[in-house]
């Protein structure tokens, strides 16, 4: 537990810290493809890999755990494709990766605000892109949407490194085989189109938040009908090694205590497996 309220993101970091203060090496990367198998690998031992633009890890043993922040809905031109390369859904994860560099934010909603308030403090510049207007006028003055958050966007529209362009639809994402290059959009009452050049594309539509992130292990373990990795009572997947834990299960329950649980139960699977035992190991029967 921990003594006070705090934000999702600075509770992140304490796991973090503790995690890296008893052993764990950190890496932060963007996973594009998996290895599960020795076939794959060429490897009898390290039968695992995990590949990214940075670096290359071999392991006995995976667990995936990227949680359920991808989008339902149909998807933009350009968007799946991009995806990992630019096109991503979480800006507290994925931040980081554009300091000093200009992104776009898409989406009228309180999610995709505070979105682009994180990515301020990265980003050189942030297009925050809605298809309505935000604002209008009236006899009483300045009036804003009633449904997004009003202290939020106030501190949003304070940001120097903010561009607001309201009444604006993204028709597609665009870039080549390093990447988003831009995003193309249109102005309402302009004919014409318009690519903006960025290198992050944050997509917040309808239905943001509830698909599993997954798309990198699809062809390498069972998912079920949403995309939700299949595993046991062990926390196991389809492949022997390879565990799954917390939102990218796809279950009900999307809490933080709930994929704390599952890896507990992955961690002891983990050691079965490891040390080729019939039955988990717990530490506290000693004999």
């Amino acid at each position: 537990g921990v003594d006070r309220s705090m934000a999702g993101s600075e509770l992140l970091e304490q796991m973090k810290v503790q995690a890296v203060e008893y052993g764990t090496r950190y890496e932060r990367a963007q996973v594009f493809m998996l290895d599960v198998t020795s076939e794959e690998t060429g490897d009898d031992v390290y039968t695992k890999c995990v590949y990214t633009p940075d670096l290359t890890v071999k392991a006995r043993s995976i667990v995936l755990a990227t949680g359920a922040m991808g989008r339902v809905g149909k998807p933009f031109p350009g968007e799946k494709e991009f995806l990992g390369q630019g096109v991503s859904y979480c800006a507290t994860c994925d931040a980081a990766f554009y300091r000093d560099e200009v992104v776009a934010v898409y989406g009228v909603s309180t999610e995709a605000i505070e979105e682009a308030l994180f990515l301020t403090k990265f980003a050189k510049m942030v297009h925050w892109i809605t298809p309505v207007c935000i604002s209008k006028d009236s006899e009483s003055g300045l009036e804003r949407n009633k449904l997004l958050d009003q202290d939020l966007l106030e501190q949003l529209y304070e940001c120097e490194n903010v561009s607001h362009l309201e009444k604006t639809k993204l028709v597609e994402v665009v870039g080549d085989m390093s990447g988003v290059s831009g995003v193309k959009i249109k102005k309402q009452g302009v004919d014409e189109e318009e690519v903006i050049e960025v290198t992050g594309a944050f997509i917040y539509g309808s239905g943001g938040g509830s698909k599993p992130i997954s798309d990198f292990c699809q062809s390498k373990v069972d998912l079920d009908e949403d995309g939700g990795v299949i595993v046991d009572a062990n926390m196991k997947t389809s492949r022997d090694g390879v565990y799954a834990i917390g939102d990218i299960r796809n279950t009900d329950y999307k809490q933080v205590v709930v994929a704390a649980s599952d890896g507990c139960i992955a961690a002891m699977s983990i050691e079965k497996f490891l040390n080729n035992r019939k039955n988990v190991k717990v530490d506290w029967i000693h004999k």
